[in-house]
């Protein structure tokens, strides 16, 4: 996939980032190629942080950032101008405020609001945890305190409660997630379960065996039905310390344990990109991790602290697919990245082909399907242009160089500079580029 969001809007990402804790001024515009990236700064004038402090100057005294929880984007269709393309990346962001037991969000692209109060009633939570929402206005927040699912509508210009799911089956709900068929899986923490419901409320069934799940995100079916097959969900279980990726009826089909993964102390909450692949938020390492569609590791972003490519104790993560686009929630502030893409590792080789003629084998491993570009050159002079954004799969990638140049002739014996270029895909495509050289010598 190539997709690219050039309409992206400073309006836009001022009210996700807001969302969750107003705007921060960086000096840092871009952050260099890797796992994830800053926007340039002619999309974000430089914002990609939020921070507590801003809250107050959008919303006065209404309300502070308070125990960060779950995080949703989506695309609304109350928004949607049929006559152009250019507000497709108009987004709509709900943030869970935890702590004071209420969703805040950009009821407009120039305008905030703040849903719920403390209570048991109607428009009112105790501790909710996660949310989910679709395109269609519907949003359902795990209202934790109050064993239920709150059902709310985004008419386009305000939420308004609808409803209450799951009342005298839920224990313990923590997070949501949402299929395109109107259903809803919802983890229970204290029954170990994930429970299945209807839009309209209707239990349709229990998925068991787990231990205090939390987090928990659905498959993308455009690629799940056309590439892999068996639709699944991926939740975190064991009370943070593993996730597992489910078929709709409860298998169990792949766990990754934290000790699987470098430096993983704390699962959290978990997101899915257009590919599926899975993104888990590390309040104790204050860290991402990446895992691809099987679980398996790719890599890890960010370290503990408050500057560009850290995190404070992060939790909430959501994920607008077609883009690209992540926001993240932290203790005090919130993230807003794009996927990007890096080179795990790289080992140039001297090797043969099938046919034993001499080749230089290029072993590359990259965390995102990529574009690369790849120029051979000796003494400061192009001898080969090997590749031109050539696409790259995510993970093992296996190159050759013929021994060839341009016109298609043997080089001869010496040194040589290979060039790397590496690009992404998604938003990110053609903002950011990572070059590496590797030097290969040729005996006579």
């Amino acid at each position: 996939m190539h997709t690219k969001s050039s309409g992206i809007k400073i309006r836009v990402l001022e009210f996700t980032l807001i969302l969750l804790g107003g705007l921060a001024f960086s000096a840092v515009a871009e952050q260099g190629l890797g796992t994830l990236v800053y926007p340039p700064f002619k999309h974000t004038w430089g914002i990609h942080k939020g921070t507590e402090a801003k809250l107050d100057m959008l919303l006065g005294n209404a309300t502070d950032f308070d125990n960060p929880q779950g995080l949703a984007v989506t695309r609304l269709h109350a928004w949607e101008d049929p006559k152009t393309e250019k507000d497709d990346d108009e987004l709509v962001a709900y943030g869970v405020n935890s702590g004071r037991d209420q969703i805040i969000y950009n009821k407009s692209m120039y305008a905030l609001d703040i849903f719920g109060q403390s209570g048991s009633g109607v428009e009112q939570f105790d501790s909710p945890a996660g949310i989910a929402a679709d395109p269609s206005g519907d949003v359902f927040v795990c209202d934790t305190g109050n064993r239920r699912v709150v059902h709310l509508f985004n008419t386009g210009k305000k939420l308004k409660w609808e409803g209450i799911i799951g009342e005298g089956i839920l224990e313990e709900p923590f997070d949501v997630c949402l299929t395109e068929a109107d259903t809803i899986f919802v983890t229970d923490r204290a029954r170990g379960t994930i429970e299945v419901f209807s839009y309209e409320g209707e239990h349709i069934r229990s998925l068991e065996g787990l231990v205090n799940p939390t987090g928990i995100a659905v498959d993308n079916p455009k690629i799940t039905k056309t590439r892999y097959g068996k639709r699944f969900i991926v939740v975190i279980d064991g009370d943070g310390t593993l996730i597992r990726k489910m078929s709709y009826d409860g298998k169990v089909m792949r766990t990754t344990r934290l000790s699987d993964v470098p430096n993983a102390k704390k699962f959290n909450y978990i997101a899915l990109d257009f590919y599926d692949n899975a993104w888990v938020t590390d309040s104790v390492s204050c860290v991402i991790h990446k895992f691809d569609i099987d679980l398996d590791y790719i890599a890890s972003w960010g370290e503990p602290g408050t500057g560009d490519g850290q995190f404070f104790h992060p939790t909430g993560i959501a994920i607008w697919r077609r883009f690209g686009q992540i926001v993240v929630s932290e203790r005090h502030s919130a993230q807003y990245l794009w996927i990007g893409t890096d080179i795990a590792s790289l080992e140039t080789e001297n090797s043969e082909n099938r046919d034993g003629e001499k080749v230089i084998k290029i072993n590359l491993v990259v965390t995102d399907r990529s574009y690369i570009s790849i120029d051979i050159s000796r003494d400061g002079k192009p001898v080969r242009e090997l590749f031109y954004r050539k696409r790259l799969k995510q993970g093992k990638n296996i190159l050759t160089w013929d021994l060839r140049d341009d016109n298609d002739l043997p080089v001869s014996p010496g040194t040589y500079d290979i060039s790397f270029t590496l690009e992404p895909t998604y938003s990110s495509f053609d903002y950011f580029e990572k070059s590496i050289n590797r030097r290969v010598t040729l005996d006579g």
